[in-house]
């Protein structure tokens, strides 16, 4: 494939330690036609949320993109909101392949999984640089990944999309379902910097926590409660009994 949705240019590698290192060097270096990405096949000290590692191999769709928020109109205040956006155009990209979707959703902040099993992760981070701020989105998403060769910890939280399907995929899928993204993203982000109502309903259409009972790590407190959906503005509502709180950031524990 020569030409690809959206971006540039995608400079693609066979194995990095990390996508969104290599962009953030480019960027921070100027180098490469905005926007880009940097695709692995394979991605060996991949980063999740608060430094979480990211396994990975080569049925695995690990990519950074890198972009100019103005050159899309988006505002500082809507980025925390991209992490949604981009699950939603994840979850939009099965749908677009034709391939079986038996409950895709988004995990506030920034998973996507099925079954509370993690099937992708999004990791946005602003970089300033000397020509502007620029944003990295840091995605992780199994396509064809072989779960069951993966560390004990992760075979037991994390599943794939062929997994889902009546036959399995091969690697040969990734580009396709990266293709499949970048043609969706596009319209996400211009939705996203629109405030769009529409978009804000798929997210919360898509929200996977909705009315469970929940524990979000504060710092050094934990909140409990249950889960009442997530607003527009991106903030996950939580109702303690007492009141609803609408938390901007935390971690949603996971049962053990």
């Amino acid at each position: 494939m020569t030409e690809w949705p959206f971006v540039k240019e995608i400079w693609s590698f066979d194995e990095l330690g990390s996508t969104s290192t290599v962009a953030r060097s480019m960027v921070l270096s100027g180098s490469g036609e905005l926007p880009f990405a940097v695709w692995a096949r394979r991605q060996t000290r991949g980063r999740g949320q608060r430094q979480n590692a990211w396994w990975s191999d080569e049925g695995s769709l690990t990519f950074t993109l890198a972009l100019d928020p103005a050159a899309y109109g988006l505002r500082l205040d809507q980025e925390p909101r991209l992490a949604l956006a981009t699950a939603v155009s994840l979850i939009e990209a099965v749908a677009a392949l034709g391939l079986a979707d038996p409950g895709v959703g988004v995990r506030w902040p920034n998973d996507v999984e099925i079954g509370a099993r993690k099937i992708g992760g999004i990791l946005p981070e602003r970089v300033e640089t000397e020509k502007g701020d620029r944003i990295l989105i840091g995605v992780g998403f199994n396509v064809a990944t072989r779960t069951d060769l993966a560390p004990p910890a992760v075979e037991r939280m994390a599943t794939s999309l062929s997994a889902l399907q009546p036959e399995p995929l091969s690697p040969e899928a990734v580009p396709v379902f990266l293709a499949a993204f970048l043609r969706r993203f596009p319209i996400d982000l211009s939705r996203l910097a629109a405030d769009d109502p529409g978009l804000a309903a798929e997210w919360a259409r898509l929200d996977l926590l909705l009315g469970r009972p929940i524990r979000v790590a504060l710092g050094p407190r934990t909140l409990l409660g249950t889960a009442r959906g997530i607003d527009p503005q991106g903030a996950l509502l939580v109702d303690d009994g007492r009141e609803v709180h609408q938390l901007f950031g935390g971690q949603v524990l996971r049962d053990r």
